[in-house]
């Protein structure tokens, strides 16, 4: 089974850079698409006829916001998944964070994951929700589930993570703080399997600036990943960043399941 994460950074937006084409290559058992910025009605009639022909499609935009944050998950149709929308949480669902999506005791989280902000200003707001997902992973957990945790999380885990750490020292993203929230995760019994494949490789970014031409010479950050509870790595079969796929500031990231 693949799945795929990408913040498309407005979906309107990369339907133009491509989009379908690149779906139709990737060919993703389920993907989560973060930014989506526009309400499924605003997506054109045949590209919405063409993903429900193939997709269970869950889509889940901004209501606190037009054209704000707002995450998708695509499953194909004979997977069965069931697809809920939000966490349950009003001030994370208003921004379309978050979709949850289940297939017997398998449990995909994926979305848009809250930015610090420039001068730190939703960073309460960021620490709450990141001590909330964790208190959803251990109950979930805890109760037999096999968690695949995925998005844009908006931090860069370790210094490894970005380009230029000591620049960053205390930037949305980097800060100690968030850095600290993150473990929350790994406290709950998920693997960052990327890492875990890959220790002490440096370089391995998912967004860059749109900046200094950062992306060309790959001046990037890691802060899209894919988490999977301690449970479910042996059956881990590759997990890998898609650099070389344009269309937003981010690229697509994937795992694979036996």
């Amino acid at each position: 089974m693949k799945f795929f994460s990408w913040n498309v950074n407005g979906f309107r937006a990369v339907l133009k850079n491509g989009f379908m084409d690149w779906l139709e290559k990737a060919d993703p058992d389920v993907l989560s698409l973060q930014e989506i910025r526009a309400d499924w009605e605003q997506v054109d009639l045949g590209v919405r006829r063409e993903l429900e022909s193939a997709y269970d499609v869950a889509w889940f935009p901004s209501t606190s916001k037009k054209g704000y944050a707002g995450s998708a998950t695509l499953s194909r149709k004979e997977l069965g998944f069931t697809h809920t929308r939000g966490l349950g949480i009003e001030a994370y669902d208003q921004e379309g964070r978050m979709i949850v999506s289940t297939r017997g005791d398998l449990t995909f989280i994926a979305g848009y994951f809250p930015n610090a902000s420039a001068g730190l200003a939703r960073l309460p707001f960021k620490r709450r929700f990141a001590q909330d997902l964790a208190g959803i992973l251990r109950e979930r957990r805890a109760r037999g589930e096999r968690i695949i945790l995925t998005g844009d999380m908006n931090v860069a885990p370790e210094e490894i993570d970005l380009a230029r750490p000591k620049d960053n020292r205390a930037n949305p993203g980097f800060t100690d703080e968030e850095r600290e929230d993150f473990r929350l995760y790994l406290q709950a019994g998920m693997v960052d399997v990327l890492r875990q494949r890959n220790p002490g490789v440096p370089g391995l970014y998912t967004w860059w600036t749109a900046r200094g031409g950062a992306r060309e010479k790959n001046v990037g950050w890691r802060i899209d990943l894919f988490l999977v509870g301690e449970d479910l790595v042996p059956q881990v079969e590759d997990a890998r960043i898609l650099a070389d796929v344009l269309g937003s500031d981010h690229c697509p990231i994937s795992l694979r399941l036996a």
